[in-house]
């Protein structure tokens, strides 16, 4: 994540999702833990037609505040804590003003306590997904992946996002499925995508897992989105 490019689509779909999981009562706390990572100098950031964004644009509120930090200038993750307040469930950015690096990552990611592992959805959103082998800034460990679905409890759920890397969709999503249930033995990955990134849920119990499934399928019967 890049404060550069807060407020784009992709924020659009997973924050859209979020506020709809988490108003549903199906939880009690949302944690964000965004791997924040720093601008690129000189890299320009197109401004993001929302006509074009494939989940969200139903959400007139989080369209407007998005579009407000975009125009005003206030592409900050900080920002959602004003989106959040006043919200039927907690909200808890973590780390909002600490840039992730692959040196400090072993310490970002102790410092997620137990309150905010429980009864949460917690979403991690790195720069760009999940590897093993990629050890960057801008990565997300299976190791660290693991670590934090062992710690939450069962009445929470675990969200991250994911980049596609390439033109093919099916064969990527299918294989970082695979490699999910290797890392996590007996999960059920779910995924939602916009041929853009990846959304992967993952669940502890059967009854979070069904109660989920049944929320996915209302939502996506709102945009043209899949859900696997």
């Amino acid at each position: 994540m890049k404060n550069q490019t807060f407020g784009d689509n992709r924020d659009l779909l997973k924050f859209d999702l979020v506020d709809f999981i988490a108003g549903s009562g199906l939880i009690e706390h949302f944690t964000y833990v965004p791997m924040l990572t720093r601008d690129e100098a000189g890299r320009e950031e197109p401004q993001f037609c929302r006509h074009n964004s494939s989940g969200g644009g139903q959400n007139q509120g989080l369209v407007a505040f998005l579009d407000n930090c975009i125009i005003n200038e206030k592409r900050q993750i900080g920002q959602l804590e004003e989106y959040f307040k006043d919200r039927e469930f907690q909200f808890t950015l973590y780390s909002k003003n600490t840039f992730f690096t692959h040196e400090d990552r072993g310490a970002y990611f102790a410092g997620l306590k137990g309150e905010l592992l429980d009864s949460s959805l917690i979403l991690i959103d790195p720069d760009k997904g999940l590897e093993e082998d990629r050890n960057g800034d801008g990565n997300l460990l299976f190791s660290e992946l693991r670590d934090i679905f062992d710690r939450m409890s069962e009445a929470s759920l675990l969200m991250f996002t994911q980049r596609f890397p390439y033109d093919l969709h099916e064969v990527y999503l299918g294989m970082r499925v695979a490699e999910i249930k290797e890392v996590i033995p007996g999960c059920q990955p779910i995924s939602l995508d916009d041929q853009d990134s990846i959304i992967f849920l993952l669940t502890k119990s059967q009854s979070m897992q069904n109660g989920l499934l049944k929320l996915l399928g209302e939502y996506t019967g709102k945009y043209a989105k899949k859900c696997a």
